[in-house]
């Protein structure tokens, strides 16, 4: 079992399962416009290993990009998975962005006279609600009614394909078995239906490979930890032998979580601890300080300020105390501070 932690789940859930080949194939084939669909070599499809999203949103998205033949000329798709929780209506400004750095980096490796390849630019949107955004750039131009038309051939004008799994029924999402339960599953967890049919469908589960169901139980486990819940659902499984597996790397899924739970729990408590002793030192030294200071510059310092500086626990606190006991006039003008 990998041990990795997952930090975004659904990003994880998503590239493991279309940056192969064969998945991301069968999910553009099922879910591209027809026209499209029939003109690009699906044979030449390839994954790119390069990624476009700004790292200020890379807790919200995640990007694939595919290149590949469009009628004997070069071509990309690029997807972009929206997982935030409400759309973006500046969702084509962003776009626009990445599909211009995507030309940058074509150009770079292809120079002149080699012209840009086309781009599809596809949302994959994750949300409970639908978007009320159109996926057009013009939309965003506030041009005036009387010049709109004068002025539009001068903007950059293009629209993105927008598939929102909201909207899209469980039994439309289609593809290969791995492809269309990770399109279930990360259609049902923000509506709270990791539980439903859908998602265990027998014959899809049946279908995929052990590290694909693994990754499917990790995410289910990881949005949802009601474990009863999950076991309930397992034992609904007809078939003995796939509900016996399932249950198997369900429990060791879960025994990896209480581990690495124990180990992140230790982790924090040893930093803990250390910043909790750097602290205490510094109070210490910073009490030593004042008290020395107060010697120095007044010859003793009263058993009252002694008493006083002991309650003060603030660092902060004792270097403002500090920074007083170096300039008094007086034992007397520092109490009155104290």
């Amino acid at each position: 079992m990998p041990q990795e932690p997952i930090h975004h789940p659904n990003d994880k859930l998503l590239k493991a399962t279309f940056s192969n080949p064969d998945n991301a194939r069968a999910f553009f084939q099922n879910h591209l416009p027809s026209g499209l669909s029939c003109a690009f070599d699906w044979d030449s499809l390839r994954l790119e290993s390069s990624t476009f999203v700004d790292p200020q949103f890379a807790a919200l998205e995640s990007d694939l990009l595919f290149s590949l033949k469009l009628q004997g000329s070069n071509a990309f798709l690029y997807l972009l998975f929206e997982h935030q929780s409400s759309e973006d209506p500046r969702m084509a400004l962003r776009l626009l962005s990445y599909i211009l750095r995507i030309w940058e980096r074509f150009t770079a490796a292809h120079p002149v006279p080699a012209k840009l390849p086309a781009i599809l630019p596809i949302v994959l949107a994750q949300g409970k609600r639908p978007w009320k955004t159109a996926p057009r750039l013009e939309d965003l131009l506030d041009l005036p009614v009387g010049m709109a038309e004068v002025l539009r051939p001068w903007q950059p004008s293009f629209k993105y394909h927008l598939l929102e799994l909201v909207r899209i029924p469980y039994e439309e999402l289609g593809g290969t078995a791995e492809g269309i339960l990770t399109l279930r599953t990360l259609k049902a967890e923000p509506v709270d239906e990791l539980f439903c049919d859908a998602l265990w469908e027998e014959s899809l589960l049946f279908a995929i490979s052990e590290s694909a169901l693994e990754r499917l139980l990790r995410y289910v486990l990881n949005a949802d930890s009601n474990v009863s819940l999950l076991k309930e659902r397992i034992r609904k499984i007809r078939s003995k032998p796939l509900q016996t597996k399932t249950m198997t790397i369900a429990d060791q899924l879960r025994q990896e979580g209480r581990q690495e739970g124990l180990k992140e729990g230790k982790q924090e408590g040893r930093k803990e601890g250390i910043r909790e002793g750097l602290t205490r030192g510094q109070v210490l030294a910073l009490r030593t300080a004042v008290l020395r200071s107060l010697e120095i510059s007044h010859g003793s310092c009263p058993a009252g300020i002694s008493e006083a500086l002991e309650a003060i626990e603030d660092p902060k606190r004792l270097e403002q105390l500090l920074e007083n006991a170096l300039r008094s006039e007086s034992i007397e003008s520092f109490a009155q501070a104290l």
